[in-house]
């Protein structure tokens, strides 16, 4: 019984600490940016409002929009988003409370205290409440999630169960199939991060005039534009669709492609000045087009012919013994590679999905990508890159056994020639040695 009310302390204390190192920081900052704002453009103290606006962003980073009589805002923090998982799993980690009985009690606590931030709101969210505690409790649940896969024997767990149903080559092309695709995605967010500071670079005077224009101060700059990092993951992955060629809206009034950049009458949001201009270049834009399919025929290679990969050769065609085992080597990077392009679709159609929101009821009603089109310019591209980097190691195998075998036939031909002279050849030496003796005799 002590060991029971032991771990759901334990739990209890995971979410509360949680949500007040959380709401703490995010609190501060909210406080010092409101009353640098204050300071610098006047007006009414601002940092009265720095408790309900620190628990409408607590509960927007957990997906649970807000809006006033001026704004609705449902674009979720995904920076925030992120932050907090990882904050539950390093506080239960810390804590060693990651059992169920600790997650049980700590999910209990971490949905009442969401509760009371809704209830102090006194209304203003979009969602109902049922939904907004669902909301809740999937953030806290894959914190712990997070923390059960990486610091619990779940995976070793996990592989010897793969292990003995399946064989060790089936296991590793699980494995290999699984980090590809992760490796695919995290490359596509680091083209999308390289595409964000590119736009920022070229566009950074656009967001000085539209500061300029509201007439803040520069303390008041800075501390918005930090204020605005919370988003920079959303902007990643709209740039994602952007370079890849489907683009993103912000609602009816802007439309961003490669080949058009159109904006009308949009809000004086600074972060809106970054957003690019159509590409000029029919060469610029069919290098961004066609990036997908290079990194996934890339590294599909890679994962192919590397050691740490499937060590692949397509030189041993050459040995007769192993072509016929070579067929079936080749069927394991086959499914491997299948997995990755699954797994990147589902992968690509949750961050955009996620990536999108609103920032108002008609025209602002959608701001993000459409998710279908966006899903399927990053698909497409990595399955074909896959089966390419596939094809090239059949065709180099199918090379390499044409070369051997065209080898060994003329070998083998100029050696049935050869004999042949020889016993052309023999006959006539025998005549002649059989015709020495009766010259004797004469």
């Amino acid at each position: 019984m002590k060991t029971l009310i032991r771990q759901w302390v334990r739990g209890i204390v995971v979410a509360l600490a949680s949500m007040a190192v959380y709401a703490i920081a995010l609190g501060c900052f909210i406080s010092l940016m409101l009353l640098v704002i204050s300071m610098e453009e006047g007006g009414d103290n601002l940092t009265g409002s720095t408790v309900p606006l620190t628990q409408a962003i607590v509960l927007l980073s957990e997906g649970s929009g807000f809006e006033t009589d001026s704004i609705t805002l449902t674009i979720v923090p995904l920076l925030l988003t992120f932050m907090l998982v990882w904050l539950i799993d390093s506080i239960a980690v810390r804590l060693k409370a990651v059992g169920i009985q600790e997650f049980t009690a700590g999910l209990l606590a971490w949905l009442i205290i969401n509760q009371l931030f809704r209830q102090s709101l006194n209304g203003g969210l979009v969602d109902a409440q049922w939904l907004t505690l669902c909301k809740a409790g999937l953030i806290y649940a894959l914190g712990y999630a997070v923390a059960t896969l990486f610091h619990t024997d779940v995976l070793s767990t996990l592989n010897k169960q793969l292990h003995r149903l399946l064989s060790d080559q089936s296991v590793r092309c699980i494995k290999l199939g699984v980090m590809l695709g992760a490796l695919i995605l995290g490359l596509y967010l680091l083209a999308g991060l390289i595409t964000v500071i590119i736009w920022i670079v070229l566009n950074h005077d656009a967001v000085v005039s539209i500061y300029e224009m509201s007439g803040m101060e520069n303390g008041s700059r800075v501390l918005t534009t930090i204020a605005m990092i919370i988003w920079l993951p959303n902007v990643m992955i709209w740039a994602i669709s952007w370079l890849f060629g489907a683009g993103f809206a912000i609602g009816d009034l802007a439309n961003f492609t490669l080949w058009v950049g159109q904006s009308n009458s949009l809000p004086a949001v600074p972060a809106f000045g970054i957003f690019p201009e159509p590409v000029a270049s029919d060469l610029w834009r069919t290098v961004a087009m066609v990036t997908p399919f290079a990194i996934a025929v890339v590294t599909g290679l890679l994962v192919l012919f590397l050691p740490q990969g499937f060590r692949y050769r397509p030189m041993k065609a050459r040995d007769a013994r192993i072509r016929s085992a070579m067929i079936f080597d080749l069927l394991y990077p086959a499914v491997a590679f299948s997995i990755s392009a699954v797994l990147v679709s589902l992968g690509s159609t949750l961050l955009f999905a996620l990536s999108n929101g609103s920032l108002g009821k008609h025209r602002l009603a959608h701001v993000g990508v459409d998710v279908m089109v966006s899903t399927r310019t990053v698909g497409h591209p990595t399955a074909l890159g896959l089966a390419t980097a596939w094809l090239v190691a059949l065709i180099g195998t199918a090379l390499v056994f044409s070369i051997f075998w065209i080898v060994g036939k003329t070998k083998s031909s100029n050696t049935t020639v050869h004999t042949a002279r020889s016993t052309a050849s023999k006959p006539q030496s025998d005549v002649s040695q059989s015709q020495e003796p009766k010259e004797e005799q004469g």
